[in-house]
């Protein structure tokens, strides 16, 4: 049977530097209690959430992402320490928020026709460490290791990476470049 369906999001994603050091931190944090889902994915800062589409409105997902991208210009990410929700996750801090939340917001604004109207909810970019699967028992002591600890990171956001769900795990289906800047 073919679904009807895919499951997407998309995110800024940091160059390969920044993505083995943030790799490292997960494995720390695997070895130590045991958490790992946050291993599946690559380090990212989500600017839309997973999401149901129909197969059949990909290509204009994917277009007005690409109109999106072409006018938006590169800008500096920076992480700082870590943070956290709750006892539920662990996560990199973005230090300045306003350029993703304003990228979200545009992005929301331009997928609205295709996206069915979510419940708004505020945009609060971080790099995720640990989550899913950190038992509660296990969160305290991860966030005792952490929490002190001095990290800093930064990067260039260039380009909007966007993920398909094949069923099992997350591909990336496309990256795309602000500004035209992969013509550089």
């Amino acid at each position: 049977m073919v679904k009807s369906k895919t499951l997407f999001f998309a995110a800024l994603v940091p160059p390969q530097v920044v993505k083995e050091k943030v790799r490292n931190l997960k494995l720390e944090i695997r070895e130590k209690v045991g958490a790992a889902h946050a291993l599946k994915l690559p380090a990212h800062i989500t600017l839309i959430p997973p999401f149901w589409l129909q197969n059949s409105q990909e290509k204009e997902f994917l277009e007005v992402l690409r109109v999106v991208g072409d006018k938006q210009k590169s800008f500096p990410v920076e992480l700082k320490d870590f943070g956290r929700f709750d006892q539920r996750v662990i996560f990199l801090n973005v230090v300045d928020h306003a350029p993703i939340q304003e990228l979200h917001k545009i992005l929301s604004q331009a997928l609205e026709e295709i996206l069915s109207p979510a419940k708004e909810k505020k945009l609060h970019p971080h790099v995720t460490l640990a989550a899913r699967d950190l038992p509660r028992s296990q969160f305290k002591v991860a966030w005792e290791r952490l929490r002190e600890r001095k990290i800093h990171l930064s990067f260039e956001a260039k380009s909007i990476t966007v993920f398909r769900h094949n069923g099992k795990t997350w591909d990336v289906l496309e990256e795309i470049f602000f500004n035209n800047e992969n013509y550089s």
